[in-house]
């Protein structure tokens, strides 16, 4: 059975983030122009599809807009806190608006984040339950017959459908749901389709925000169709019809073809339909893309079977900044600014994702476009301070200073820079015990909660006042899993087995009989001791697999040492009862403190 897969895609995106904060621009022509420096206006980044019909597009430059649309509202995406550049966070707040709908429609419907307006859906487990419960309650002839009811922007990709009106498209369904009947396949694209159908109207109802679709089985299907008939709509694509839609596809329209490779493509088989693929002989095909002449055919045939993978967050956090022409970077002061400027951008960034996603990153990436070239380097992150990342960062890009002059803040750059570009990467699940932001977030956390036990909310103007005569509210049951620092006066621990803010009480100290690597055995909760640092025995199974060989490889050197010690300390009483004696220097050396040993190691 061939998968289900579905691409959701928000139309004209931040238009309409735009659109929702000033509502009075609903229905309007608009545009966001992005942010360049010296208060030069940027190009344009969306064109709002009221706008379109007038002949602005993206990449126009604003005045040329203006012209061809007198009437049309100009927005700025905001600058950013600290560099002089675009801030989009608004529109990621807004995502997470839609991604949050995607995420909990239903558990078996896997969401991959392909971009922050597109989403990718594999709905095959979904319809197939669907399917085989309809089946079981007797319910699935209810459903073939109410089908077109429940597709009212729902579009049949069958190569006729570009010259439809809604008559035709009607028609067009209702030939594909009574042939249907007898097909599995296509039934459950049908369930997938009304599905959609109902996903997008979620998101329209609890976001404000208009997005389109494709459903197709696979990725690259999905997508092409998905922009057939936008905005406000979605469209579906049956395999019988796969080949025909493609005969008559350009080759750049086709997912992963719109850029070198496609170009490559046409220009070495002197095509531009992606159907002629199929045309060309077969040893012509191999002699011009001999390593990927297999592949061309098979997405000339609408064969694509890249998985849909389950990723909510961004495999990377990245900032950069364009200084095109006149603008490029020629001096070290300069330079110094903008690093300065761009990391304090990506710590604000990074500690906002450790908070919401509980990962942290370990690889930063610094790239730079000069005029000679693009030299880059990865680092290891050791902190998310800013100060911390710009000493990192720094001392690694001013040796590719090679002015002459290079070593003070007012020496050129040579050559200049057009573009800086950092990105954190490789995240790793949980946060350090050593990094001071997560613990002051959480302390930060606890005092709000403390703030919010101890007021009281009046449901006539909804202010908060704080009630200091009056005892505290009482404390809600704790739920299970969460992350939580706990402090017993000189030791500090992880837990990750509650949700609760409240604070729990420090493991009591260990019975001096019990094995001191263990300490603290609770129902709940058991907590290793480590070198001085106590994490519970769950948070440790949950521990990086690197961080978790370094503490292993601690605790058997601790328990190695200690059964040494015990072996010597044996030993030396024997030797007494014999009357040994021993010069100083034969005298077994005092074990040196596990702290220094590593700091030696390191």
């Amino acid at each position: 059975m061939r998968r289900v897969i579905s691409l959701i895609d928000m139309d004209c995106f931040y238009a309409q983030v735009e659109q929702r904060d000033q509502p009075s621009l609903w229905g309007k022509p608009v545009i966001v122009v992005q942010h360049s420096r010296q208060g030069v206006e940027g190009g344009i980044l969306a064109v709002s599809y009221e706008a379109r019909p007038f002949g602005v597009k993206r990449g126009m430059t604003v005045s040329d807009a203006k012209q061809k649309c007198p009437q049309i509202t100009i927005c700025h995406v905001p600058i950013g806190e600290y560099a002089d550049k675009a801030d989009i966070q608004k529109y990621r707040d807004a995502s997470a608006e839609v991604f949050r709908v995607l995420n909990n429609f239903d558990s078996s419907i896997i969401v991959e984040k392909a971009s922050v307006d597109e989403a990718f859906l594999d709905l095959s487990a979904y319809t197939a339950q669907k399917l085989d419960e309809m089946r079981e309650n007797g319910t699935l002839e209810e459903f073939v017959e109410t089908a077109l009811s429940q597709l009212p922007s729902t579009h049949l990709a069958n190569g006729q459908d570009f010259a439809e009106n809604d008559h035709l498209r009607e028609q067009f369904l209702s030939e594909f749901i009574q042939n249907s009947t007898y097909s599995d396949e296509n039934l459950l694209l049908l369930i997938a389709a009304c599905t959609v159908e109902t996903i997008r109207k979620r998101i329209r109802d609890e976001t404000q925000f208009y997005c389109s679709a494709g459903v197709g089985n696979n990725k690259m299907m999905a997508k092409l169709v998905c922009a057939r008939h936008k905005p406000r709509q979605q469209t579906l694509i049956p395999w019988k019809y796969v080949r025909e839609i493609l005969r008559l596809t350009p080759i750049g329209d086709v997912r992963g073809f719109g850029g070198k490779f496609g170009n490559r493509v046409q220009e070495m088989l002197n095509i531009s339909l992606m159907g002629e693929i199929l045309e060309i002989e077969w040893h012509l095909l191999i002699e011009a893309f001999p390593d990927q002449h297999e592949y061309l055919r098979a997405v000339a045939e609408g064969l694509d079977d890249e998985p849909v993978r389950p990723r909510r967050e961004s495999s990377s956090i990245a900032v950069s900044k364009n200084f095109p022409g006149k603008s490029a970077i020629r001096t070290t002061r300069e330079m110094r600014k903008w690093v300065e400027g761009l990391v304090k951008e990506l710590a604000k960034r990074l500690v906002v994702d450790q908070v919401e996603n509980k990962r942290t990153a370990e690889n930063l990436v610094y790239s730079l476009l000069t005029e000679e070239g693009k030299p880059q380097k990865t680092l290891k992150i050791g902190s998310y301070l800013p100060n911390s990342l710009f000493e990192l960062i720094w001392t690694a890009i001013r040796g590719l200073n090679r002015s002459n002059l290079a070593g003070n803040e007012d020496s050129p750059w040579t050559p200049p820079v057009l573009n800086i570009s950092l990105s954190a990467s490789r995240f790793q699940p949980g946060v350090p015990i050593q990094n001071r932001v997560i613990t002051e977030w959480l302390g930060e956390k606890k005092r709000k909660k403390e703030a919010r036990m101890n007021a009281v909310y009046d449901e006539n103007d909804g202010r908060e006042d704080v009630i200091i005569e009056e005892p505290p509210l009482p404390k809600p049951a704790p739920p299970p899993k969460s992350t939580r620092i706990v402090f017993d006066g000189s030791h500090e621990c992880i837990v990750l087995d509650s949700e609760s803010d409240e604070d729990v009480d420090p493991p009591p100290p260990s019975p001096p009989h019990r094995n001191p690597f263990f300490l603290n055995r609770q129902p709940e909760i058991e907590y290793i001791q480590v070198g001085g640092e106590r994490i519970s025995r769950q948070a440790f199974r949950h521990l990086p697999p690197d961080v978790k060989k370094q503490y292993e490889h601690r605790i058997a050197l601790e328990e190695a040492r200690l059964l040494k010690s015990k072996a010597e300390a044996k030993g030396s009483i024997g030797r007494k009862r014999a009357g040994s004696i021993k010069s100083p220097a034969q005298q077994p050396k005092k074990l040196k403190p596990l702290e220094a040993f590593f700091k030696k190691k390191n």
